[in-house]
Formats: structure tokens, C-alpha cells, sequence
């Protein structure tokens, strides 16, 4: 007993006075039975000792986070906030509550926090911040804020202040559900800006800035019909009253001046959608599809911003031909900024459609785009014989690099031969009956030219392809011909996505749709410039040397991979009220 106390003062002694281990570990017990018993005494209080700091030092950080976790508490919580209307959620209800909780942060954590992270500077897109997708769009940017150039576009892309205070109050738990909120608003959709964008932000240029959005909203008779590829999604999401508040309240949070909205059905339009959106201060112009179909195409826009010239809705339904025999619909409006000085070249052209979905019948899918191409020639054309700006937007249910795409973006395609199951690039079009597309499979007598033009009375005379014409090339085209084996339109659209995702590197395929059955991309904004290069490699069309006209783009909301969905829930899902993702870009009218 005394050789036990003996050891145990001995130990405690040299701790008070803060001896080093290995002099602590000079002791040797007396007695052999008690040396076990001594080794582990010692262990016990030289580890108490040596982690005594540590620990005071973690209880004290514990009682500071504890505090500002009652303090975020106080704020009715991140989620139920975020659950109410706002009148613009580009405002970024997220960033703005974690800075307003951040400044409530004990000065103990905010200096742990800054310090640990202020060398973290990486390169990332721009997300949702005050003035950046306000109708200002002139966000004032700070000397210290580092701007990078993306090395494998002509993109720039920023990071803000406010994205900082959020990853941060991430880092260390924060619980305002932060995360959980992001993911509602889309943290994985971040803004990338143009070259443009990123100089308008700097140095705010005179224009007329609006953003257009197009949104597949999946119509509720089409679902109930089609219910097995939304067999993964909770049944809850799939319910309309659920998925009318969500669309309602997405709608109001990306605040674009210009909706263009497919799948919209008949009676939902005039209960729900006109009138909610009246009051949010849209006109709206509706089509349904032709025969017995219940759902439609909607284009909606500001009063305050744009005034309505024309609408002319575009049936490809032709009762005397097979090739249009089918009930999709397109709608062409023609819209007046209200901007100052203005002229006729400034009005904007404003197509909506969406074309079949079937995968093998890719011939009917590019008949009925030469009958809304022809449309908005129409429309679009000015008294001097000249377009005026041009937006077309939709599902065109095509795959980037496929035929039918390449056709938009290059203004060129030889139709003759083409497999038809393959024109639109779906995954289901690689199986079925091979149909080759023929030199005359669009009916002449629509009266709509290989140029995707209407044919006026007086000049019914068409010429059909002769010999000393067998070199047509994409650069030259006949001023009106028919059935040539060759389709050429004269917009110069370019599309205002990528198809490939920025912020990972390019690495991964955007995706605009995704269900049980397939992910991929079908949904696109295009827009008309005044020149082009498009360049084929390995199936692939890329543009360049873009020559932007009076429309110019500033910037994209970027969309997710199909494994970022995956992470999410297939859609719809509790945050997505739709098996499609809204595109929405931000364009500037010089």
C-alpha cells in the first residue's frame, strides 16, 4: 500500500511541475505485483494531463458553435423560409440568410473560420447573388474578387464573397439546413457567364437586359398515362396540387422576363397558370395541340418589359399527308422591348415548340421543324428584308450532335439516304425497321421551299434539283427549290448551352431530362447571330468565331449531370416538379 501511494505521489508531483514524459517515466515501482498496476496509473493521469488543454480548448469551441446554433435557430429555420413566395428568389434567400446569421457568429468562430479557409480561393461559377439576376444585372464587383479565365472556353467564371459565407457555414455544421436548402434552390445549377457577362458586371454597358426561360412542365394527363417511368419518384411529387405550388414558386424564383413553357395542359392553363401568372405581371399566349390532345405550348412575358406585336401558332397536323399526320404544335410570338431608341430590327422573335417524341420517326421530327423554321422566317423578317432578333426555344426531342440538331446549328443538312431512326440521336431510335429517308419525303404542296421558306403564290414555279446543281453545299443554296435531297435555313442560330458541364471540367454531359427510362438532353435556347463557324469532328459540331448581332448573350444557368440528378431522385422529384430541368439564359439587346 505505501509503494502504491508512494507512486501515485511521486507521478502526481512531477505533473505539477510539468516535467517531461520521459522524466515521468523514470519511476519504477518497488514492489514486481504492483508494477502492472503502477504502468497503468501512470497512463491514466499523464494522458488526462497531456489532453487537458485540448479538451478545454474543444469545450470552449463547442460553447461557441452551440451559441451560434441557437442564434441560426432563432431564424425560424433555413427550410420553412425558404418554403414562402418570394417576389425574386434570384435574391438567393440561401446566401442572404447564412451572411445574416454568419454576422450573428461569435468573433471567436468568424476568426476560426476566415483563418482556416482564407487561402481556399478555388475557381467556381458565379451562383446566385444579389444584382447578378435582378432586372439590374450591374452587380457591383469588389478589387479583391479573383476572376479566372476557364482554359478550354471562352468563358469566365467568378467567385463571390457570398459563396464563401455559405461554404464556410457549411464547414462547420452550421444547422440551418444550408445544404438542404441549396439543393431545393439548385446549389449544382450555377450561373456561367459569357465574356460579355463577366465585362457587363465590371463596366455595365447601355442595353436591354432580360432573361428568357424554356420549361418542359410535364403535363398531368400525360404523367397519369405514362406512369411506369416515374415508378422511382414518391407519389407525393407526382400529385398536380403538389407539383402546381413548386412550379408556381419556381417559376416566381428564377423571375424571367420570357417563359416559354411546353406540356402545358389545356385546363390547367386557364385555372391556374393564366391567372397566377397575371398577377405575377405576365400576358400569356396559348396553343393546344390539334385533335383530341389536352396539352399545349404557353409563351408568357412581362408587361412592364416587352409589348405584343403578333402570335401565330403553328399546327404540323396536314390531314392529307403521312408525314404530318401527327398533333404537335409550335407558337411564334413577335415581341416590342420597351427600349429606348427603338427600331424595327429590335423586336424579338419568340418561338415555342415541341416536337415528337418518337425516336424512329425522325423524318417526321425534321418536317415538322422546316414548317416552324418557315414560320419564324416569316414572322421574323422586317420591311428591309432583314430578320429581326430571333429566339427559338423547346423540346425538340434531339439529341446534341444528332442530324436533326446539327440541321439548326449549321443551317445545312443532306436528308437524303439518312436513316430515319437515327436523325434525332435517341437512345430507343437504335433498334427498329431501317427507313431511309427519300429525295421528296416533305409534300411539295405544303408550299414550303428545301429553304424553309414559305413559297408565295407568285412563285409557285419551283425548281426541282437539276444537274448542274449535284455540289450544293451548306455556303450556296438555290433560291428556291423542293425536293432537292438537301434543307438549308438562313437564321444563324447558335445555341446558348454548351452540352457539357462547366464547372466539372467539361467533363460530363448536361442533362435536361431524366426518368427511369432515359437521361439526356432534348431541351435548347437558341439564338441568332450574324455569323458562325460549325465544325463536324467525330460526329460532334462545335461553333466558332461566333459574330454576336443586336442579341447578344451574357450568360447560362448551368445544368446537372445525370449523376447529380441520380444523388437527388430521378424526376420529378421533391425538388424538381417536372421529369425536365428549366433552362434559363440572360441576354443583353444593344
Amino acid at each position: 500500500m505505501f509503494s502504491k501511494m508512494q507512486c501515485r505521489l511521486c507521478i502526481l508531483g512531477r505533473l505539477v511541475n510539468q516535467r517531461t514524459v520521459s522524466t515521468r517515466l523514470s519511476i519504477t515501482c518497488t514492489s514486481a505485483s504492483l508494477s502492472n498496476s503502477c504502468e497503468t496509473e501512470k497512463d491514466y493521469l499523464l494522458d488526462n494531463h497531456k489532453c487537458y488543454n485540448q479538451k478545454q480548448k474543444m469545450e470552449e469551441r463547442k460553447s461557441n458553435i452551440e451559441n451560434f446554433d441557437s442564434r441560426c435557430s432563432e431564424e425560424k429555420g433555413m427550410q420553412k423560409k425558404c418554403s414562402k413566395k418570394y417576389t425574386n428568389v434570384l435574391d438567393d434567400p440561401a446566401i442572404m440568410q447564412v451572411g445574416s446569421t454568419m454576422t450573428s457568429c461569435t468573433h471567436e468562430v468568424q476568426e476560426e473560420i476566415f483563418q482556416y479557409k482564407k487561402d481556399r480561393y478555388y475557381r467556381r461559377s458565379i451562383p446566385f447573388s444579389p444584382g447578378l439576376l435582378e432586372n439590374s444585372f450591374h452587380a457591383t464587383v469588389s478589387q479583391k474578387r479573383k476572376v479566372h479565365l476557364s482554359g478550354e472556353s471562352n468563358y469566365k467564371v467568378a467567385r463571390t464573397k457570398s459563396e464563401e459565407i455559405l461554404e464556410l457555414a457549411e464547414e462547420i455544421k452550421c444547422p440551418n439546413k444550408v445544404k438542404q436548402i441549396d439543393v431545393e434552390y439548385s446549389v449544382n445549377r450555377q450561373w456561367e457567364l459569357t465574356r460579355l457577362g463577366i465585362e457587363q458586371l465590371q463596366r455595365p454597358r447601355p442595353g436591354f437586359e432580360f432573361t428568357i426561360m424554356s420549361y418542359n412542365i410535364l403535363a398531368q394527363n400525360l404523367l397519369e398515362d405514362n406512369k411506369y417511368l416515374y415508378r422511382e419518384s414518391p407519389q407525393q411529387v407526382l400529385d398536380w396540387n403538389y407539383r402546381s405550388e413548386k412550379l408556381l414558386q419556381e417559376i416566381q424564383a428564377l423571375n424571367a422576363e420570357i417563359l416559354c413553357l411546353q406540356e402545358v395542359n389545356n385546363q390547367h392553363y386557364t385555372e391556374f397558370l393564366e391567372p397566377k401568372l397575371k398577377q405575377l405581371g405576365y400576358n400569356g399566349v396559348y396553343v393546344k395541340r390539334t385533335g383530341n390532345k389536352l396539352d399545349g405550348c404557353a409563351t408568357f412575358y412581362k408587361r412592364e418589359k416587352f409589348t405584343l406585336e403578333q402570335s401565330v401558332s403553328v399546327p404540323y397536323y396536314k390531314s392529307s399527308y403521312s408525314l404530318l399526320d401527327r398533333d404537335n404544335v409550335g407558337l411564334v410570338v413577335k415581341l416590342r422591348p420597351h427600349k429606348h431608341p427603338y427600331s424595327e430590327e429590335d423586336s424579338i422573335c419568340v418561338a415555342n415548340t415541341h416536337l415528337l417524341f418518337n425516336p424512329r420517326r425522325g423524318d417526321v421530327k425534321l418536317g415538322q421543324a422546316m414548317c416552324l423554321l418557315a414560320e419564324i422566317d416569316k414572322v421574323a423578317k422586317t420591311n428591309r428584308n432583314h430578320h429581326c432578333q430571333i429566339l427559338m426555344c423547346g423540346d425538340f426531342n434531339a439529341t446534341p450532335f444528332s442530324d436533326l440538331y446539327k440541321f439548326m446549328v449549321q443551317g445545312f443538312l443532306r436528308y437524303e439516304g439518312l436513316l430515319t431512326r437515327t436523325i434525332s440521336g435517341q437512345r430507343e431510335g437504335q433498334y427498329g425497321k431501317d427507313r431511309y429517308l427519300s429525295r421528296d419525303f416533305f409534300p411539295s404542296d405544303v408550299n414550303i421551299s428545301d429553304q424553309c421558306q414559305h413559297i408565295e403564290s407568285e412563285n409557285k414555279h419551283v425548281s426541282r434539283r437539276s444537274h448542274d446543281q449535284e455540289n450544293f453545299g451548306h455556303r450556296s443554296s438555290p433560291a428556291v427549290s423542293q425536293s432537292s435531297g438537301c434543307i438549308w435555313h438562313k437564321l444563324n442560330l447558335v445555341s446558348t448551352y454548351r452540352h457539357t458541364i462547366e464547372r466539372l471540367g467539361h467533363y460530363e454531359q448536361e442533362v435536361t431530362t431524366q426518368h427511369s427510362a432515359d437521361a439526356c438532353t432534348v431541351d435548347y435556347i437558341f439564338y441568332s447571330v450574324q455569323h458562325r463557324n460549325v465544325h463536324t469532328r467525330r460526329n460532334k459540331h462545335t461553333t466558332s468565331n461566333v459574330m454576336e448581332d443586336k442579341l447578344r448573350l451574357l450568360g447560362r444557368w448551368g445544368l446537372m449531370s445525370s449523376r447529380e440528378i441520380q444523388e437527388l431522385g430521378n424526376l420529378p422529384n421533391q425538388y424538381n416538379p417536372s421529369d425536365h430541368l428549366p433552362l434559363l439564359v440572360k441576354m443583353i439587346l444593344i
